[in-house]
């Protein structure tokens, strides 16, 4: 095998990455569009939004039992033309039923594209660069992030946004063609399961350091991206009045934090031979993040809203690395099921939360979607991270602990 045969498997997988964050969080600068184009509430809007996190969260198992059996080629390629369906699909929705059924294929076949890309890390780099690759991933998946904010609203504004994610899903079908092509590597009985499904579930989820740790990306992970990906550009519109290209200039610092601070929080966890310290730094932040906007979210000048969303996603960028927890949890023939395992949990935790605090806004003061309805939801947020930020305190260090064993 080429030296560099490594690095291209990760540009592709990266680059598929990217598309699915860019229809995870593309929707917050179009919501006020679809809500007037459909006639669509605030609950309804979360339910259709969510249609990505469910299916995401359902295809995680089988992704993760699909990666330890049949590789990852077959598996990227297999989910990625299933999202290309979708994508095509809600770009061409006459309602919201149709909308919603696109963003559950897209949901599903992308949940493949972030636990594929951790398994090929595993497969194709040592170990010890293992978390600074992850957050080199992250990065360029959130550069995603970046043009689903101001770029994707300006295009949305040229050609509509039904045809801004036309484009999206052929640049999407072409990378899915490449990977077929370029992923022809293989990964070897050692990285593959010898064991039968049942006995690798068990293994997961009899495991209590697994199970401790379920809390963060539920919670963390659910409130960062309901924000980011929905309700973060509905607030800036209902409190500080600002049109969908407006707050899409504010949203870009979440993936900026998300995309600079990801790769130092890898790196820096590598170097120091621990998780724990920042993973809890991590949650921390965030708990600061929704405490300050519960108390002074409606009065934050230009300078210090940006500067509380680059916080925003600096947060999340430590706390991602409860994903290479799940990898040193188990063998290196499993990790694609561990990792699955707790990709899981993160997107119960989107799709809950996405629709949850749609009606939170519907059925708090009349629906009038003021700040003090929005102040419910940050403060909720402070309670249940601090929850998690006690079972990221409690967990286990997971560091130069994999298992030596497949399996």
């Amino acid at each position: 095998m080429k030296s560099k045969y490594p690095i291209v498997v990760f540009c592709v997988l990266s680059a598929l990455y990217f598309f699915s964050i860019i229809h995870r969080v593309g929707i917050a600068v179009i919501a006020v569009n679809l809500m007037q184009e459909f006639g669509t509430d605030a609950s309804l809007l979360g339910l259709m939004s969510s249609m990505y996190f469910w299916p995401y969260a359902i295809a995680q198992i089988p992704v993760g039992i699909m990666l330890d059996r049949i590789g990852i080629r077959k598996t990227v390629t297999i989910l990625s033309f299933i999202a290309v369906i979708g994508s095509f699909l809600f770009s061409a929705a006459p309602n919201v039923l149709m909308l919603g059924a696109g963003r559950a294929l897209v949901g599903f076949g992308v949940g493949g594209f972030y636990v594929s890309s951790l398994k090929a890390i595993a497969v194709w780099f040592s170990p010890k660069r293992f978390a600074t690759l992850t957050g080199v991933l992250t990065s360029i998946g959130n550069i995603g992030g970046l043009i689903a904010t101001s770029p994707l609203a300006i295009f949305a504004l040229m050609i509509g946004w039904r045809d801004a994610f036309i484009v999206i899903s052929f640049f999407m079908f072409l990378f899915t063609i490449v990977a077929w092509f370029v992923i022809k590597g293989e990964e070897g009985d050692q990285f593959k399961s010898q064991g039968s499904i049942g006995r690798d579930l068990r293994k997961v989820f009899s495991t209590r350091a697994f199970l401790k740790l379920t809390l963060v990306p539920v919670f963390v992970y659910g409130f960062f991206i309901s924000f980011q990906g929905l309700w973060g550009g509905l607030f800036l519109h209902d409190v500080y009045g600002m049109a969908s290209a407006g707050a899409a200039s504010f949203l870009v610092f979440i993936a900026l934090g998300f995309m600079l601070v990801g790769p130092l929080a890898g790196f820096l966890s590598d170097r120091i031979g621990k998780r724990k310290p920042v993973l809890t730094a991590g949650i921390l932040l965030s708990i600061i993040f929704w405490l300050i906007m519960a108390f002074a979210g409606s009065s934050l000048g230009p300078v210090e809203l940006a500067v509380m969303m680059f916080l925003l996603g600096t947060s999340f960028a430590l706390c991602n690395l409860y994903m290479t927890v799940a990898k040193e949890l188990f063998g290196k023939s499993i990790c694609g099921l561990g990792i699955a395992s707790y990709n899981t949990f993160a997107f119960i935790g989107a799709g809950f939360f996405q629709f949850f605090m749609g009606f939170m806004l519907d059925a708090t003061y009349g629906g009038t979607r003021v700040f003090a309805a929005y102040q419910l939801i940050f403060a909720l947020g402070v309670v249940l991270l601090a929850v998690s930020l006690l079972a990221a305190v409690l967990s286990k260090e997971t560091f130069n602990s994999e298992p030596a064993c497949p399996g």
